[in-house]
């Protein structure tokens, strides 16, 4: 997806509500290709750019770099406190940043696969 903050920017905010929407069809329709009927399963699909990402944490442009290690129990326990949310990112695990998130995505992915095989 475009992390290009620049990209971002300078669009309108009916210009960005409508480039986030595309941007989550086009993953929808890519993920499809691997888990055909995704689509009707989601309740709520919600798009992070970079200007989310500096609103949210107040880093310049965007530039994110994971959550302290302190938010690794909220994270890995909300699903059971809300069934059928999970939360992926990079909380401090092992490592932060993109590869954090990779990783911790792939911990995230069992925990939905065990929550869809349980319903």
């Amino acid at each position: 997806m475009n992390a290009n903050y620049d990209d971002w920017a300078e669009l309108s905010a009916d210009e960005y509500d409508n480039a986030k929407e595309r941007m989550i069809d086009r993953s929808l329709t890519a993920l499809e290709e691997y888990l055909p009927g995704v689509r009707e399963q989601c309740d709520w699909l919600e798009a992070a750019t970079p200007k989310t990402f500096e609103r949210y944490t107040l880093h310049t442009m965007g530039a994110s770099f994971g959550t302290k290690f302190e938010g690794l129990d909220i994270s890995r326990s909300i699903f059971k406190v809300v069934p059928g949310l999970f939360h992926v990112g990079s909380v401090g695990i092992i490592m932060s940043g993109w590869l954090g998130a990779i990783n911790y995505g792939v911990i995230v992915a069992n925990d939905v696969d065990a929550h869809l095989r349980s319903v």
